[in-house]
């Protein structure tokens, strides 16, 4: 199960590339996103959900493993905050390439209270603050998304 878990936490090992684990994790999403999204709301909280899970899971296990509170091979958060990024905007490659961009500035900047919530313990602790950035980046694509179409 080790193996297992690391591979979902690393998402499925973009976090062991070089440098930037953080980005490569966020690219492997948009990719998953940009191919995979579903157009159904419901559909895609019911993806979050089950990453949410996996990666609280799977993040734990291999902070345990390592020795690591939040070790940065750990990406699958990055995977579950695009996926709010993206929720309930239309899959195009400028609206994935534009939450890309805005979710690493954000969950590189970790604006307030977003740093607050990596104090939280073990997976939950490591998931939830890129969960918000996430919300963050779903917001500020919205305001993007709808400044270019009024």
């Amino acid at each position: 199960m080790k193996k297992f878990w690391e591979f979902i936490a690393t998402g499925f090992y973009s976090g062991k590339l070089p440098k930037m684990p953080g980005t490569w994790g966020s690219i492997t999403a948009a990719i998953l996103l940009y191919f995979f999204w579903p157009e159904s709301i419901v559909y895609q909280l019911a993806i979050i959900a089950v990453t949410f899970v996996l990666s609280t899971i799977s993040s734990q296990s291999l902070s345990e493993q390592l020795g690591d509170k939040d070790p940065d091979s750990v990406v699958i958060d990055e995977i579950v905050g695009m996926e709010i990024a993206m929720l309930g905007i239309k899959t195009t490659l400028p609206a994935v390439v534009a939450a890309l961009v805005i979710f690493r500035i954000i969950d590189i900047m970790k604006p307030p209270p977003i740093k607050l919530f990596e104090k939280l313990p073990g997976g939950f602790g490591i998931t939830v603050d890129d969960m918000f950035a996430g919300l963050y980046s779903n917001i500020l694509l919205r305001l993007l998304v709808w400044r270019h179409y009024v």
